[in-house]
């Protein structure tokens, strides 16, 4: 009996040593730098609540290209601007996969949405949506006088509260869903219309941030198991997915019960004639599906409203946290705008003071980080390095945004940064808030229109000043995406 024992622990330990041997000893020829981590769970525990610091550090030392494994994933990590340039507009079309078992695949339904997916689905609905949205004035000055429509019934809502500590995160986020609203609905809404409330409820679910990797699709062996939906801490993740794509259907569905055939005054209605027009070739068209109308009226819902309310508010910190650095704006706005008339978009051209503050507050907060993970859906070659077909791509756009290298003081606040000696803004490609490529942002015209507005309005009225005399904290959320803990500006009428 004995010998049985002792004979089992033999093969026990033969097993765990050969499997220690092939985790580290079986890993893909000519691999970036890099660290396998532990067996079974690689690198994973050693990410850190801030994993795009935890990869500067790896950076500075296995260098700017490097692999590590989560789980049984190998991740390529590209750590500078021209690694980034190489992999996403070099080789864009490689590039620009998702991994199969992206976090934004963690539901309980088949994610048919734009940001989570690729190959002719992605490819045919991104031309799609480029497309219309330019047809309804996206980002261009036909579109501003409705922006500057939301910005009065913002401002007036805002100034209910002047004077007074306000959480202004929940208006900055009604106000930017309008905004995108209107393109892909056709509709604006009241502040308290019930829809925009559930909307507002369901995306306050997803500031807990949502996770660079998915656990449970990482360990699917493991995820079937009771009681890993609580350790992989599935179930916020998945109230997050559900709730959104669940108002977000509900508020299409409307729009979709108005249409008539042949009607394109906005994107749902574009889009339901353009699925009526390839089921006339195709009965069983699978690339413009009802499914695939909700999924993506949830991206661009979420994504026109997230980014653009979260940098707002960034901004409204930083020009509290810098009162010198406000007034310098406001001086501008007053000398290029005056306090009677509106300002328009057009104004950023004379005003370069305000230009560089409003890309100094997207350098300094990087508010997607790492992006969203690429895959590389064919083998190549980066400075001599092999990337394995499929591999999980992070471009570590902070560590571009904080390169002490390029910026000399990155982590100091200093618009200045961005104006010439001929007093000229100057921008820099080097700054990555919609990333680049064939993945870059959709949105980015509208975004930046929205930033200029909002922030130049704001000032224009008001000078934040500490709420209750509390500087405000610059703490996030671990997650994809940086949203601010504090939420709280104190905004005094000028």
């Amino acid at each position: 009996m004995a010998i049985d024992q002792n004979l089992m622990w033999i093969w026990c330990l033969l097993i765990l040593a050969l499997t220690i041997a092939y985790w580290y000893l079986g890993r893909p020829k000519n691999l970036p730098p890099g660290t396998a981590g532990l067996p079974i769970v690689g690198f994973l525990p050693f990410l850190g609540e801030s994993p795009q610091k935890t990869f500067k550090k790896l950076g500075e030392k296995f260098g700017n290209i490097f692999h590590f494994y989560a789980g049984s994933r190998l991740v390529v990590v590209l750590n500078d601007f021209s690694a980034i340039q190489e992999a996403f507009v070099k080789n864009a079309e490689i590039f620009a996969g998702r991994p199969h078992d992206s976090v934004l695949k963690e539901s309980s339904f088949e994610n048919q949405g734009l940001i989570s997916n690729d190959g002719a689905f992605w490819k045919e609905h991104r031309r799609f949506i480029i497309r219309n949205l330019k047809n309804y004035g996206f980002g261009k000055m036909s579109f501003e006088p409705l922006i500057l429509e939301e910005i009065d019934q913002f401002l007036k809502e805002l100034n209910k509260h002047a004077g007074k500590t306000y959480n202004i995160k929940q208006l900055l986020m009604k106000s930017a869903s309008n905004n995108i609203c209107i393109m892909v609905t056709g509709r604006i809404f009241n502040y308290n219309d019930p829809q925009m409330v559930k909307f507002q409820t369901a995306m306050k679910l997803g500031e807990i941030g949502l996770p660079l990797f998915s656990s449970a699709a990482l360990f699917p062996w493991l995820s079937k198991l009771p009681g890993t939906n609580k350790i992989f801490n599935r179930q916020p993740i998945r109230n997050y997915s559900e709730s959104t794509i669940d108002v977000t259907s509900t508020i299409a569905r409307n729009v979709v019960n108005e249409y008539e055939d042949g009607l394109q005054g906005n994107y749902i209605h574009a889009y339901l004639t353009e699925r009526n027009s390839r089921l006339k070739v195709e009965e069983n068209e699978d690339i413009f599906t009802e499914t695939g109308l909700y999924h993506i009226t949830r991206d661009l819902l979420i994504a026109g409203t997230d980014t653009t309310a979260s940098t707002l508010l960034f901004s409204f910190f930083y020009m509290t946290l810098y009162p010198e650095i406000q007034k310098k704006v406001q001086n501008e706005i007053d000398s290029v705008i005056g306090r009677e008339r509106q300002p328009s978009y057009n104004d950023r051209f004379n005003m370069p003071y305000t230009e560089a503050t409003i890309l100094e507050v997207h350098r300094i907060v990087s508010f997607v980080p790492l992006s969203v993970p690429h895959r590389n859906v064919k083998e190549l070659t980066i400075r001599g390095y092999a990337i394995p077909k499929n591999s999980i791509i992070i471009p570590n756009l902070w560590a571009v945004h904080h390169d002490p290298n390029y910026w000399g003081d990155p982590e100091t606040f200093r618009p200045e940064r961005f104006i010439g000696p001929d007093g000229k803004f100057n921008s820099s490609e080097r700054v990555i808030a919609f990333s680049m490529g064939k993945r870059a942002c959709v949105g980015e015209p509208l975004a930046a229109m929205e930033m200029f507005l909002y922030f130049v309005s704001v000032l224009k009225h008001f000078t934040l000043i500490p709420p209750d005399g509390k500087m405000p904290s610059l703490a996030t959320y671990p997650g994809i995406a940086a949203r601010p803990k504090f939420l709280n500006i104190c905004a005094v009428a000028r």
